[in-house]
């Protein structure tokens, strides 16, 4: 059968994180209900738009925040995605740490669950109140929780964030490493492109060097504790990298449901609108999807960003640029050489979009 991973976006959220630039509406009893029977009623229907039987090897629930949605919600909507899934199909949601409770996790592990993706940002609390997070005892209950209940539970973890103090990180490292979670994505906060005021006024307070700081030491403090540094803000402990995450950087099939989604189908790409109300009123339909259209250069340049961004690399033989020009990058410490593919360091991930142009243009 053919492959086709899913990703099913719970736009929810509760309030509005600082930081926060993905769509999202707040979250109400009025709207969930009929959100969850459009999601039902897309996947159906894609799933009939598809040119052949598929199955998903992995499945992310993602948002917003899924965890706002009532346990009713969440059956219904994996009885609908039940019939795609296989014995092997890794399964993740992402929670929010103060929705996580006994009961709720023993739910999630009832549906086929088996990946966990905890919210935690920080362990500071000036950070959290900055960020608008829960509290730090929070965060801790939620993961004693997950760690109790699932053998595979990563951690998102934020770098850069205004205010924070030399320090507040390697702490915050510390107490989530106390958890032995198989998984953190740790990112960095940064100004830029179409967002809100408020997440824009946010985030142009945040002091690049000191992120890149906080970065180097992140990478340093988990390699220190074996884990593998597979993607420019993902690390793993072996064998624990997330499958999902792979699949979007070797370009595999990906079916998006609900507003805002994107899809990627036998090299066709497109995007649901990001409207709720626009998502209702095409319930079931897929009137709402827009194409995106990409030229022979844009894919190029999208494939080589995918490879730099992975420990895997980038096949030498693929740059057409003067030999001396992946040399100088190993010259610089932003590369290494492993066997016939230029693989970036930690100092060339931070860079990786000026790395990407300078061997654009180079060739």
């Amino acid at each position: 059968m053919k492959p086709v991973s899913l990703y099913v976006h719970i736009p929810f959220c509760k309030l509005r994180c600082s930081y926060c630039t993905f769509y999202h509406v707040p979250h109400s009893r009025e709207y969930e209900h009929p959100l969850v029977e459009a999601l039902v009623a897309e996947l159906e229907c894609a799933a009939r738009d598809i040119s052949e039987p598929f199955v998903a090897p992995t499945v992310f629930v993602g948002g917003g925040t899924p965890s706002t949605l009532s346990s009713a919600s969440l059956g219904r909507i994996f009885d609908t995605i039940a019939p795609y899934l296989c014995g092997t199909s890794e399964i993740t949601v992402e929670v929010n740490p103060e929705d996580v409770t006994v009961e709720l996790a023993a739910y999630l592990g009832r549906l086929g669950v088996n990946r966990i993706s905890l919210g935690v940002q920080s362990m500071n609390e000036c950070a959290l109140r900055s960020l608008k997070r829960c509290k730090a005892a929070v965060n801790r209950r939620a993961m004693e929780l997950v760690r109790n209940r699932f053998d595979n539970f990563s951690v998102d973890l934020l770098l850069g964030i205004p205010g924070s103090i030399p320090g507040d990180i390697e702490a915050t490292v510390g107490m989530v490493l106390a958890y032995d979670p198989e998984h953190l994505s740790v990112y960095c906060l940064e100004s830029g492109g179409d967002m809100e005021r408020e997440a824009s006024d946010f985030l142009a307070q945040v002091d690049t060097e000191s992120s890149a700081d906080e970065y180097f030491l992140v990478c340093r403090m988990l390699a220190e504790h074996g884990y593998h540094h597979y993607e420019v803000s993902n690390f793993a402990r072996p064998g624990r990298e997330s499958r999902h995450n792979h699949m979007y950087w070797n370009g595999g099939d990906y079916l998006g449901i609900g507003p805002g989604a994107h899809s990627q189908l036998d090299g066709r790409r497109f995007h649901n609108e990001s409207s709720i109300e626009s998502y209702l009123q095409n319930a079931g339909g897929l009137g709402m999807r827009r194409p995106d259209r990409r030229d022979d250069g844009q894919k190029e340049l999208e494939e080589f960003m995918l490879a730099l961004r992975t420990s895997r690399g980038l096949p030498l033989e693929r740059l057409a640029c003067p030999p001396e020009v992946p040399v100088e990058l190993v010259d610089q410490g932003l590369a290494v050489r492993i066997g016939d593919r230029l693989v970036l360091t930690d100092r060339g991930y931070l860079v990786l979009n000026d790395i990407l142009f300078r061997l654009i243009r180079a060739a």
